[in-house]
């Protein structure tokens, strides 16, 4: 549990100021940097001492977080769930967009994979991509190996029509990265189009069939040959008429 709050720490701190190191956490912990990477990375196991000494520079006071913290740090928690399939609530623990580009990183066959290089890869904070990672490994989607991380095989698809705020949040980061791909990227590098259209509106499940049939070919397609590059791929059909609400 501490060391999961830590990983938060640091991965908030990290998106507050992204030139923020794992060196200047741990000076802010009163810690060695390798010490703290050890702990961070599960190498190195949390005694009650360092725990405590964690808490006080944290400056976390309140006694219930505080017994809470610790009891992970004895051994109180469960043990981590095995996950064979993606439920609601683990798509929603990795809906944000870094969680999808890290897992097609691990994909690259000639990618470096410790958690520095996924984060020079991806342009993200350390503290961010060792937090997206740390999740995935709990989800059984990624392993590590010493420092470097791979995929574990599993296969994970997030869940259709059900109504989630977080997993919005994920869709609108990625349209996000798509409006911040027509300033950085070349024509050659993007393709952004679309087509208006008068559509018959019983025809939608039909159409959201041909375009999941679309996505997978597509993807199918793209990763043969040298796999080198990340890309996101949306697909965006929706109403432009004020639609009746039922």
């Amino acid at each position: 549990m501490l060391i999961n709050h830590l990983q938060s720490v640091f991965a908030e701190r990290s998106r507050k100021n992204p030139s923020y190191s794992l060196r200047a956490f741990s000076k802010s912990l009163d810690m060695d940097s390798s010490t703290l990477s050890a702990l961070l990375s599960g190498k190195r196991p949390m005694t009650t001492k360092t725990a405590m000494k964690i808490i006080d520079r944290l400056e976390i006071n309140e006694p219930l977080q505080v017994q809470k913290l610790l009891m992970g740090v004895l051994g109180a928690e469960d043990a981590p769930q095995s996950y064979s399939d993606i439920d609601l609530d683990s798509a929603e623990m990795i809906s944000s967009w870094e969680h999808f580009a890290i897992l097609a990183v691990l994909e690259l066959p000639k990618a470096k994979t410790d958690t520095t290089s996924i984060a020079k890869r991806l342009n993200i904070p350390m503290g961010v991509a060792l937090e997206c990672l740390v999740r995935l490994q709990k989800l059984g989607l990624v392993a590590k190996d010493t420092t470097q991380w791979k995929l574990t095989g599993n296969n994970m698809s997030t869940p259709k029509n059900i109504p989630s705020s977080k997993i919005r949040e994920g869709h609108r980061q990625f349209i996000h990265r798509a409006i911040e791909s027509l300033e950085s990227h070349s024509v050659d590098q993007r393709d952004i189009t679309g087509i208006t259209m008068a559509i018959n509106k019983k025809k939608l499940v039909e159409a959201k069939g041909l375009i999941e049939d679309f996505r997978r070919r597509l993807s199918a397609f793209l990763e043969t040959g040298n796999r080198d590059s990340v890309y996101r791929l949306n697909v965006q059909l929706f109403p432009l008429t004020q639609e009746n609400q039922k």
